[in-house]
């Protein structure tokens, strides 16, 4: 364990409270994974934790939940109080959430049995709920009865497959079950955070698999069809949904993607079938304002590195803002209206032609050699 986490448990411990690393922490540390963040739980109210961390920087991050981030070694750690939770009206917020002085009434309020572990500052891990074993058989099951669980959070339902797609775990048949029972619950949820989840999802390899396999669940907000690759080769969530969105071309505005999102996804999704072999095709599909992008996304796609093809064929590879000749000019030429539009338009595919280079003498000498 790190010593700034065991320092703040030995602290909420001399002062008379219980306190343990709960939850993704001990699940990683369990299965031996990089952990990317901590969090505590501890019988301590919030006033009493913020008085026992009072020498350091504290932040209110969730007061409803009392939650309270210190920050220790330059790192942010959250300490959250036992809480209970009363029912749940809108399938994702609990209404009435109380604090608890006992660690079960806190565990049994998750989610899966391999999130309900915790850990005390002596390393001995707590398993109520057998997450220990189903982390060992690589199950993913809900605490108690699922379809209560899901009923609770419908958003769980996607949790639920993240998990799967993270951990190549598979998902116990009664909770299985449940989430193709209970799947319209996730047209409950706000498009927003499916959208988070769904891209947690799109970073792991067996993302595609999953949704394969899970393709009903799925279409409650995306109207989607079966996947062609059975692994997901993409680095990064959106280059994923671009290829989905090739294949499928549902709506993204039910993603809520933003305005440059959305440009992004459109813009890979277009590339997906081109065939790249053809300099003029290589040079004029990557020539717009996400070149990166495309380069990044094409070298996934292909498995094959474009870079010193890319370096080589670069000069060409510009945009119509990139055109070395203004509007200005071509009226100095006498061009005018719409036509100057048009010229500047043949001139850039001349050069992703490669027929000239993007250099204003070029060009003004081009025009005055050639009518356009």
């Amino acid at each position: 364990m790190k010593e700034s986490i065991a320092q703040i448990l030995k602290r909420l411990n001399d002062n008379g409270y219980e306190a343990y690393l709960v939850g993704g922490s001990v699940r990683n540390y369990i299965l031996d994974k990089d952990i990317d963040d901590y969090d505590i739980n501890t019988s301590a109210d919030p006033n009493a934790i913020r008085i026992l961390f009072s020498d350091y920087p504290l932040y209110d991050i969730g007061r409803k939940l009392g939650t309270v981030a210190i920050l220790i070694d330059n790192e942010k750690v959250e300490i959250t109080p036992f809480r209970k939770e009363g029912k749940y009206s809108d399938h994702r917020h609990p209404e009435e959430i109380s604090f608890s002085d006992q660690l079960e009434d806190d565990l049994k309020r998750r989610d899966f049995t391999i999130n309900a572990l915790c850990m005390d500052s002596n390393g001995t891990v707590i398993d109520l709920y057998n997450g220990i074993d189903d982390l060992h058989n690589k199950i993913i099951r809900t605490i108690g009865n699922p379809d209560e669980r899901f009923d609770e959070d419908g958003l769980r339902i996607l949790r639920a497959l993240r998990f799967k797609s993270k951990l190549q775990f598979e998902i116990e048949e009664k909770t299985k079950e449940s989430i193709f029972r209970n799947k319209d619950l996730l047209k409950e949820i706000s498009a927003e955070r499916k959208k988070d989840e769904l891209f947690k999802i799109l970073t792991c390899e067996d993302s595609f698999k999953v949704i394969n396999e899970y393709l009903e669940v799925f279409r409650t907000f995306m109207d989607i069809d079966h996947i062609d690759k059975e692994e997901n080769i993409f680095n990064d969530p959106l280059y994923a949904l671009s290829y989905l969105y090739a294949r499928n071309h549902f709506s993204l505005g039910e993603l809520k993607l933003s305005g440059k999102e959305t440009d992004i996804v459109k813009t890979l999704s277009s590339l997906t079938d081109t065939d790249l072999k053809d300099d003029y095709d290589f040079i004029r599909n990557l020539s717009n304002i996400y070149t990166d992008d495309c380069l990044r996304y094409l070298n996934c796609l292909y498995n094959t590195d474009y870079t010193e093809r890319y370096t080589s064929l670069k000069p060409y590879i510009i945009t119509l803002n990139d055109l070395d000749i203004d509007g200005n000019t071509l009226m100095d030429m006498s061009y005018s209206g719409k036509k100057i539009s048009e010229v500047k338009q043949k001139l850039l595919d001349l050069v992703h032609q490669k027929k000239l280079s993007n250099h204003k003498e070029v060009l003004i000498n081009y025009l005055k050699e050639n009518s356009l």
